[in-house]
């Protein structure tokens, strides 16, 4: 399975999730509804591994994933989605994916398993696409 099959499959995912949190908690505190996207839509899996995808496909997960906050806060589609996840105190979904690889990377680095070190310390993984992929995730770079 590529890594554009799995962001296609967790968007489905997401897509369910959405469904299921405006029909059955539509009604409940602003409390309540932060704290079940939370729960629900933090945890995208293996989001820390991705390396190799199409922006497009990760495009439409993030529409996906702002979507939801908005829909399940009933908030206009139309509202900055930056401002909404702010206002709120929830992280958008590059935030999320950032404090994952960090969290990854770092047990990887401080990792003492003779196989992950081994590993750790080989070409394929220093040059590799994933490092590449979460060191442009984790040094954002100025331009202009």
């Amino acid at each position: 399975m590529t890594d554009n099959d799995e962001i296609i499959k967790q968007t489905t995912k997401l897509l369910v999730v959405r469904n299921t949190l405006q029909r059955k908690f539509s009604y409940c505190s602003r409390e309540v509804k932060i704290e079940l996207f939370r729960s629900h839509c933090y945890s995208i899996y293996c989001k820390s591994l991705w390396s190799r995808y199409k922006v497009a496909t990760m495009n439409r997960l993030k529409v996906c994933h702002n979507d939801i906050f908005k829909r399940v806060m009933r908030l206009s589609k139309w509202c900055s989605s930056s401002l909404a996840f702010g206002r709120n105190g929830v992280n958008n979904l590059d935030v999320i994916r950032r404090h994952s690889v960090f969290s990854l990377r770092s047990r990887v680095e401080l990792s003492t398993n003779s196989i992950i070190t081994s590993v750790s310390q080989s070409s394929a993984y220093v040059c590799g696409p994933i490092q590449q992929r979460w060191l442009g995730l984790l040094f954002v770079q100025n331009v202009g």
